[in-house]
């Protein structure tokens, strides 16, 4: 272990000579200093809650923010126990939160069992946290797992529900999270008129820009009482969307990024990440590695590979745009189709038919892809003649991005193309490294603010390839909310979009909530959680649908089927 450098910390007498990363057996220190020595307490508060995360059989990512901002750091105690009442602790140490971290502190819990149930919490002077709980992955003797899917959870939308009602649902094994965990936005961007209403107000109050924009956005998330009870409550696993960042972000730019007056996007992205890193209860990247690589799989012993990809920032490239287009048939035909296109970027793209290729091969019953955008191919209904004529005269006296949507709606045009729609060469060979791996293909996703439940087929011969979970949000609007406040728009669009596009099964555009996924060897089941409203704190949570996939005597999982909440 290398020592840091002597430079004095606080009047507390810590030096950092007197620190050394990873003291101790069972836990490592992330991005934070073991104590070698008695110190004087000092005092913080844990506004931020506890939070766990990055599970593997026999680890956990422990984290909280101490945060005290009369001193440099603070000497944070923590403990791993067996048992909610901690007469059988198996870890405990002592590390520092200091400002290079903006006061949060990660700890790696080490040679823990698998498939077990473990609770901690942290100290800071006489200040104590919440006490959290979180279940290392399984192994081979697991026989289910439980996993709520969340994902879009813009502040000012609405209250956090959703969140409250994961932190609520017994025997959730680990929250994925596929991102825009939060809104780069400030209070007169995206949906501040519903922020001003409700008087939820994220800081800083401008667009998050820089390092200490980023950590002030963050910190402001994470003072709400439900997201708080969420992280308590179970581990998380998580990969960012754009949101992160900035709107419709891809490796060289962004929609809500501007060069001349926010600095260079590179500049960006670091800060952005670094908070991230900060603020998660995750694993840093290797030494060595890019901030932005994020590929990870999790192994829920013979049950499920859980495999994340970064669709985002390593590969993408920018979004085509339907405006002005007149000829379908040559623009799908033409720069849609150009198989340069790439979400992942070809060293994602081979790394993740390696795993999906391993993952089967060693007989685990499903590959799960832990993804950002909708992948199922989506055309968008001609709304121009299934909408009523009195919601079409509103719209087209509306005008706007909304108006010229709808008239659009008359070509068929996909629907998305910030989503997988917007790649349609990579996403056939997605599914195509799905198929010769004979992979039992579950995707997970999120970016949309609506439930989808949708078979995946390859185009090219419309073979079946997998099917497909999306997440509605769990406050953010979704685009038809923004067309027209008729309700009649919600079902006409939950019916039309199905009739449209064949691996659609199920389509709901206009509830909140999360997907609650229960994976067995013969089955994988998704429960659609709607929430009634995030308007107020008094709502009620209820199933939307239910959407299966089941293994056959061979082993391979067929087409979906629905059946009622």
């Amino acid at each position: 272990m290398t020592k840091s450098p002597s430079k004095k910390l606080n009047n507390s007498g810590i030096s950092r000579r007197e620190a050394l990363l990873g003291l101790g057996g069972g836990f490592t220190l992330l991005g934070g200093c073991a104590i070698t020595q008695k110190v004087a307490d000092i005092d913080a508060v844990f506004t931020s809650g506890v939070a766990s995360g990055d599970p593997t059989g026999t680890s956990m990512v422990i984290w909280t923010r101490a945060y005290n901002p009369d001193v440099v750091a603070v000497p944070v105690g923590f403990e791993v126990a067996e048992d909610a009442e901690f007469s059988r602790i198996v870890r405990k140490g002592t590390g520092l939160a200091a400002t290079a971290r903006d006061y949060t502190l990660k700890v790696d819990i080490e040679s823990l069992s698998a498939g077990s149930r473990y609770f901690y919490r942290f100290r800071a002077g006489q200040a104590v946290s919440d006490i959290g709980q979180f279940r290392t992955l399984p192994d081979k003797s697991g026989q289910k797992v439980r996993l709520a899917v969340a994902s879009c959870a813009n502040f000012g939308s609405g209250f956090y529900n959703a969140y409250r009602t994961i932190a609520e649902t017994p025997g959730i094994d680990a929250v994925i999270h596929l991102g825009d965990y939060i809104y780069e936005y400030g209070p007169d961007g995206y949906d501040g008129e519903t922020g001003r209403m409700l008087g939820r107000f994220a800081e800083p109050a401008h667009d998050a820009v820089t390092l200490e924009d980023y950590r002030a956005r963050f910190a402001a998330y994470r003072r709400d009482p439900d997201l708080q009870a969420a992280h308590a409550a179970a581990a998380f696993i998580t990969v960012w969307d754009d949101h992160e960042t900035a709107n419709n972000s891809w490796m060289g730019g962004a929609a809500n990024h501007k060069e001349d007056t926010q600095g260079s996007w590179a500049a960006r992205c670091e800060a952005a990440l670094q908070a991230y890193f900060e603020w998660m209860p995750m694993r840093d990247h290797k030494r060595g590695e890019a901030a932005r690589t994020l590929t990870r799989t999790y192994e829920f012993g013979e049950i499920a590979s859980l495999i994340l990809i970064e669709s985002r920032l390593t590969g993408r490239g920018e979004a085509l745009s339907l405006g002005g287009v007149t000829d379908p048939e040559a623009f799908e035909a033409g720069p849609l189709a150009d198989p340069a296109r790439t979400m992942l970027g070809a060293p994602q793209e081979a790394w993740l038919d390696g795993e999906l290729k391993r993952s089967a091969a060693a007989g685990t019953a499903w590959q799960v892809l832990g993804n950002q955008t909708v992948m199922a191919p989506m055309r968008t209904p001609d709304y121009t003649a299934l909408l009523p004529e009195d919601i079409l005269e509103a719209v087209r006296q509306k005008g706007g991005y909304s108006a010229r949507w709808v008239e659009r709606s008359k070509l068929g045009l996909p629907v998305n193309l910030d989503a997988w729609d917007g790649y349609p060469a990579a996403r056939e060979r997605l599914l195509s490294s799905a198929i010769a791996a004979q992979a039992n293909l579950v995707v997970l996703s999120g970016d949309s603010h609506m439930f989808w439940a949708s078979d995946l087929y390859r185009q090219s011969d419309e073979r079946f390839a997998g099917v497909e979970f999306a997440t509605g949000s769990i406050t953010s609007p979704g685009g038809y909310e923004n067309i027209t406040s008729d309700p009649r728009i919600f079902e006409i669009a939950a019916s039309a979009i199905p009739e449209k596009n064949r691996g659609v099964r199920f389509a709901n555009v206009k509830d909140k909530g999360f997907v609650l996924l229960t994976l067995t060897r013969e089955a994988a089941q998704a429960e659609y959680i709607g929430m009634s409203t995030v308007r107020s704190r008094d709502y009620e949570a209820r199933t939307l649908v239910v959407a299966r996939a089941d293994r056959g005597k061979s082993g391979r999982a067929g087409e979906l089927t629905l059946s009622a909440g």
